[in-house]
């Protein structure tokens, strides 16, 4: 991770993330294909969606995946074989959708 200075207002001169940090090069990246087994897996870490708890359901849903593979969230997208479907309302889950997680 590059850090590069900043000088603020206040006389101190704090370090700022590069661009880099939030976005990896394509050699970074890591690309998931999710089977249908392991996104049942992390289907049965969701008890809610945005759709019917939109005030419970804070974590996205990738964050859940990443515990399911043990992947590293800061450099791992996926791609779903199928969408995942919320157990209250069946309606479909995506990477990013916000889920209630047990």
């Amino acid at each position: 991770m590059k850090l590069t200075p900043s000088v603020h207002g206040n006389g101190r001169i704090p370090f700022a993330m590069s661009r880099d940090f939030f976005d990896p090069s394509p050699e970074q990246q890591n690309i998931v294909l999710l089977d249908a087994v392991t996104l049942r897996e992390a289907e049965n870490l969701i008890e809610s969606c945005e759709t019917c708890n939109p005030e419970g359901a804070q974590i996205p849903f990738d964050n859940i995946l990443d515990r399911v593979t043990g992947s590293d969230p800061t450099v791992t997208d996926y791609i779903l074989e199928e969408p995942a479907k919320c157990p209250n309302c069946r309606r479909e889950i995506l990477e990013k959708t916000l889920v209630g997680a047990i």
